[in-house]
């Protein structure tokens, strides 16, 4: 028995298909090559719990209360392995109390805590005195917020510099940068 002609492809129309077909491909395998989006989660958190280290010093409950709200960023690599996570808790507050004594107190963290931020790229170039690249990494301290919300730091000190450094402190090299 014979297939119609009509039924049959011609080679003009499979290699019309061709190129469709390696488009196609392509696409499918950059798909499982790229890394997942971030994984980001907000929500609000208010807790009470009986911290056990400081009721166990003193004798009597003393509790906690944990209100605030937090941000998780989780990252992936191409197979989805989890490489990175950026955890934020931008309004949290503490309140510890003991209701036997009547004693509280309540801190508005992290205003007045540590951070750490990190500044990579070129930092400063001065000139044609020096310049200051690659990545430093401070130990900071939380002064304030912004209208945002947004914690504002001050660089408490460094942490680890890698990269050209510049050759002399900053102030000496912004001077001699400004002398006629």
């Amino acid at each position: 028995m014979h297939t119609p002609l009509h039924y049959v492809p011609t080679r003009k129309c499979r290699l019309a298909l061709f190129p469709a077909v390696i488009v196609a491909a392509l696409f499918l395998f950059q798909l499982g090559a790229a890394a997942s989006p971030p994984l980001q989660e907000t929500g609000h958190y208010d807790n009470t719990a009986l911290p056990p280290g400081a009721t166990a010093v003193c004798g009597f409950p003393v509790f906690g209360h944990f209100e605030g709200d937090f941000h998780f960023t989780v990252f992936y690599d191409q197979d989805g392995n989890i490489v990175r996570e950026v955890d934020t808790f931008p309004s949290a507050t503490i309140t510890v109390y003991a209701p036997s004594t009547g004693k509280s107190y309540t801190s508005a963290s992290p205003i007045g805590s540590t951070a750490t931020a990190a500044r990579t790229g070129l930092l400063e170039k001065i000139d044609d005195i020096d310049m200051d690249g690659g990545r430093v990494v401070f130990e900071a301290r939380v002064t304030r917020y912004d209208a945002a919300g947004v914690p504002i730091i001050q660089f408490v000190r460094v942490i680890s510099s890698s990269g050209p450094d510049l050759d002399a402190p900053i102030r000496f090299q912004r001077c001699a940068a400004m002398m006629p």
